[in-house]
C-alpha cells in the first residue's frame, strides 16, 4: 500500500495549519490524506487540474472534461462512505464551518454544532468540492473527514476500518500517511447564554454608565460561524438585551464588548476616518474597520474594511449621511463570552475563546 510523509505539508483542515484536528475522541483514530495525485503530481513535477472551474482547460496535453471532473467526485464521495461504513459513522458535527455563500436551501441552517445524518454530511461534502456548500470539518467519536483545498481530503479512521484503505487505492486515490504532531488544547467557551449571562451583561453595562455619566452600549458579535456570512452584529444598551437574547442563534458564540469606541463622521469623510483609525492602530496588523449607518438598528447594518483592503468608496456604503466606524476587537479585547443551547437545553458547538476571526 502506497503511503507517503508528505501529507503534512498538503492543505490542512479549517484552522488548524498542520493538517490534522487534535483528536479529543475517546476512540484512538489514525489520520490519513486522500488524493488523486501520485507522487510526481504531488511534487509539482507534472501539472494536474485541483478545481471543477479547471474544466475545459488542458494539463499535461490532456483536456479535463465534465464527465472526468464528475467520476473523481464520485470517488471521493465513495471513498469517504466506504470508511464511514467501515467505521461504523451514522452522525457528524460540524466543526469549524467557514460561510462564503449563503447554503442552498435542502442543507437548511449551517452552524457549528449542527448534527448531520451520515447521506447529508456526504452531500453536503460533496457540494463543498464543487462550491456549493460551505466548508466544514465532520467529526464524531468513530470517524472524522474534511475536504481540503486542491482535492486533498483528511480522514480520521479507528483501527477497525485501517483495511478499508486497501479498497480506497482500489479505487484509484492514493492514501497518505499522516504524521501525527502534539498540540497544546484549546480553551474552549464552556458557559451557556443563560439569564444569568446577560445580567452580567447588563450589570457591566450599568457599572460603565455609571462612570461616565452617561448611556454605555454593548457591542454584541454572534457568530454561528467563520466567515461574513456566519455573524451579526448588535450595538445596544442596557435595556434592549432581552431583545437580543430572544433573537441570537442556537449554538452560536455570543462575544460581549461593554462600550466599545465608537467614531462618528459624515459619508464624505469615511474613507479618510478609516485611514485614521488605521493609522492610531498601525501596531495591529488585523485592525478591521467596521462601519455602520447613524442612527442605527439594534442589529447593525455593518460594512467592514479589512486592514489590507483599499479605503472604502462612496458606493460600497449603505445609504445614509452619517456614520459611525469601531476597530473590530482584538483577540485579546476583555468581553464576556457563551454560547447559546440548543432547543434541547444543550451545547453541541466548541468555541475556542476570545476567538474573533
Amino acid at each position: 500500500m502506497s503511503r507517503s510523509e508528505d501529507a503534512d505539508c498538503q492543505n490542512s483542515p479549517v484552522g488548524h495549519g498542520n493538517g490534522a484536528r487534535p483528536d479529543t475522541s475517546p476512540a484512538k483514530l489514525h489520520s490519513f490524506v486522500l488524493c488523486k495525485y501520485d507522487e510526481a503530481r504531488r511534487r509539482g513535477d507534472i501539472d494536474d487540474w485541483t478545481d471543477r472551474s479547471d474544466i475545459g482547460a488542458s494539463f499535461d496535453g490532456h483536456i479535463l472534461t465534465a464527465e472526468e471532473y464528475q467520476r473523481t467526485e464520485d470517488r471521493y464521495i465513495a471513498a469517504a462512505d466506504v470508511l464511514a461504513k467501515a467505521a461504523g459513522a451514522s452522525h457528524f458535527t460540524l466543526r469549524n464551518v467557514f460561510l462564503h455563500s449563503p447554503p442552498p436551501a435542502w442543507l437548511g441552517e449551517v452552524y457549528e454544532g449542527r448534527i448531520l445524518d451520515k447521506t447529508s454530511a456526504l452531500r453536503m461534502l460533496r457540494g463543498h468540492m464543487s462550491g456549493g456548500t460551505p466548508a466544514a470539518w465532520f467529526e464524531s467519536e468513530k470517524m472524522c473527514m474534511m475536504m481540503g483545498f486542491d482535492f486533498y481530503m483528511h480522514v480520521q479512521i479507528p483501527e477497525r476500518a485501517l483495511p478499508s484503505l486497501d479498497e480506497i487505492e482500489e479505487m484509484g486515490l492514493f492514501v497518505l500517511e499522516y504524521q501525527e504532531q502534539d498540540e497544546d488544547e484549546e480553551a474552549h467557551v464552556a458557559r451557556h447564554a443563560d439569564d444569568a449571562f446577560w445580567t452580567e451583561v447588563a450589570e457591566g453595562l450599568a457599572v460603565r454608565s455609571s462612570a461616565q455619566q452617561q448611556e454605555a452600549r454593548t457591542l454584541v458579535v454572534e457568530r454561528w460561524a467563520d466567515g461574513m456570512l456566519g455573524r451579526r452584529l448588535w450595538l445596544v444598551a442596557a435595556d434592549d438585551l432581552s431583545s437580543v437574547a430572544a433573537s441570537v442563534k442556537r449554538q452560536a458564540l455570543i462575544s460581549a464588548f461593554i462600550d466599545p469606541e465608537i467614531h462618528a463622521t459624515s459619508r464624505g469623510e469615511v474613507a479618510r476616518a478609516v485611514e485614521a483609525a488605521r493609522r492610531a492602530h498601525s501596531d495591529d496588523d488585523d485592525a478591521d474597520v467596521v462601519i455602520f449607518p447613524l442612527p442605527g438598528d439594534r442589529e447593525l447594518r455593518t460594512v467592514t474594511v479589512r486592514w489590507d483592503d483599499p479605503l472604502p468608496y462612496d458606493g460600497a456604503l449603505p445609504p445614509g449621511q452619517e456614520f459611525g466606524l469601531f476597530l473590530w476587537p482584538a483577540e485579546d479585547a476583555v468581553c464576556l463570552e457563551a454560547v447559546v443551547p440548543g432547543d434541547d437545553g444543550c451545547v453541541t458547538a466548541r468555541w475556542v475563546a476570545s476567538s474573533m476571526s
